[in-house]
């Protein structure tokens, strides 16, 4: 090794030294500067985490219900003079490979609905369903049970309460199988609705089923107007939505028409996309908001030690020394925090996922890059103090 690098590798060696010294003898403020840059590190992990899980529990979610749910309404209501669906609608629609559950849908009209002879009647809406419909759209109980085909043919009239028309009957949820008397029918409660699933309305309605009585010696005719739910096979939508017409409606399936919903990939994409830009914006503003804390720190350091600076710069060191000293100083801050900062944000993300029941998310990447990115967030930070550090006349600094 020559001379003139062992001098340079000694002139390193010192203004590392330097660096290492400078840090040390201030600890107070450098414990300040690298929370900072702590802070705006864990900042960053958390939010972009925590967009990258919700988005996961959202896709999850929209795939195990919405994407699985089709609608089927009538095309042709307006001129239409028979029903759009026929009543073993529920028989064709099971002929459908990957149909799960389905039902047909329409308001027989709003009733006078008691919950006792001597109580005073509540006017409701009076939906009426096939019973595979409550199954389609992931209806879930209070108390009691659903309508199935069985109970559908019973003598005794029977039906189940939204929770919202529970409510306002007075009705407990957990009191299935009490009367109520719909117009002047008597009618049986078999069960009584925790969540209406997809389809909101049943919550207000009292729900019966296409065999049910609600005037004396009639049941429901289906009207010109329906609607109806199928639950399907996640990944099966477009292929039953193609089907369903024909099947349904075989001498007239342009009557029908089948709302399909947006595929899941289209959709992940899209709430990706928003809750990154969302992420990334508080992010990068934490970041900055600590490259100012490491800038505001350095500046401040350089008008404490020009005298330090000025003694150096008349004993021999080169302007470039000053510089790359503050230059590392700077980055030894924010690489200290950064690695403090990671460990803060994978721990804060893991409690507040654990803590709503989820699977956190965080690319591993990004764990691997948050040290980097404070490494360089301090050097970027530094570099205009150690410009003005570098620039300092030694002659007036110690003529002062």
């Amino acid at each position: 090794m020559s001379t003139r690098s062992r001098r340079h590798g000694a002139d390193w060696a010192l203004i590392t030294r330097h660096s290492v010294a400078a840090i040390s003898r201030r600890p107070g403020r450098s414990l300040i500067t690298a929370i900072g840059v702590a802070l705006g590190i864990a900042v960053f992990l958390v939010t972009v985490g925590w967009s990258q899980t919700v988005s996961s529990q959202i896709n999850q979610t929209f795939d195990e219900l919405t994407a699985t749910q089709l609608r089927i309404r009538d095309t042709q209501a307006d001129t239409a003079t028979d029903a759009a669906m026929p009543d073993d609608f529920e028989t064709r629609i099971a002929q459908i490979g990957g149909v799960v559950a389905g039902g047909r849908l329409w308001e027989a009209g709003n009733f006078d609905v008691a919950a006792s002879s001597a109580a005073e009647p509540s006017t409701l809406p009076v939906l009426v369903v096939d019973p595979g419909l409550l199954d389609a759209v992931g209806a879930t109980l209070a108390s009691g049970r659903l309508p199935d085909a069985t109970i559908a043919n019973l003598d005794q009239p029977v039906a189940v309460l939204g929770a919202a028309a529970a409510k306002s009957l007075g009705v407990p949820a957990t009191r299935s199988g009490t009367a109520i008397r719909i117009g002047s029918i008597d009618t049986l409660v078999i069960g009584i609705l925790a969540d209406a699933g997809t389809a909101t309305e049943l919550s207000g309605a009292v729900i019966v089923t296409t065999t049910a009585p609600i005037e004396p010696g009639n049941t429901p005719a289906p009207p010109m107007q329906m609607s109806a739910i199928v639950r399907v096979e996640l990944g099966t939508a477009s292929q039953v939505a193609n089907q369903l017409p024909v099947a349904v409606r075989p001498d007239n399936p342009g009557r029908l028409g089948v709302l399909v919903p947006p595929e899941p990939a289209a959709l992940r994409g899209s709430v990706q996309t928003s809750l990154n830009t969302l992420a990334y914006g508080a992010a990068a503003l934490s970041l900055i908001i600590g490259a100012i804390g490491i800038m505001n720190s350095m500046l401040m350091s350089v008008a404490q030690r020009s005298g330090e600076i000025g003694l150096r710069r008349s004993l021999g060191a080169a302007r470039r020394h000053v510089l790359v000293q503050f230059l590392l100083e700077g980055a030894a801050l924010g690489l200290a925090g950064a690695i403090v900062g990671t460990i803060a944000g994978e721990l804060a993300l893991v409690t507040l996922a654990k803590s709503n029941g989820w699977e956190p998310v965080l690319a591993r990447t990004l764990l691997l890059l948050a040290p980097a990115a404070g490494l360089a967030v301090g050097a970027l930070a530094s570099l205009y103090p150690a410009l003005r550090a570098a620039r300092i006349n030694p002659a007036t600094t110690l003529r002062n």
